[in-house]
């Protein structure tokens, strides 16, 4: 089991079709939960100047690199 913690860089597990596999997503905050933890994330390298952030399952993310 991985540990998430805030700043750590992350990826999607299985990535929609339409989604780009390589996309990195930096941890904004984790909320352990009882039965899951759901973690919000913001993808980097967008270009934009205040990028959308996405709650998600952590069992649907895998850890790309160390902060």
């Amino acid at each position: 089991m991985t540990v998430f913690k805030v700043g750590q860089v992350v990826k999607f597990l299985k990535p929609f079709p339409d989604e780009d596999p390589e996309q990195p997503y930096i941890i904004k905050e984790v909320k352990e939960g009882y039965e899951d933890t759901r973690i919000d994330i913001s993808p980097l390298n967008l270009g934009l100047a205040f990028p959308p952030i996405y709650t998600v399952r952590s069992t649907e993310l895998i850890l790309t690199e160390q902060p």
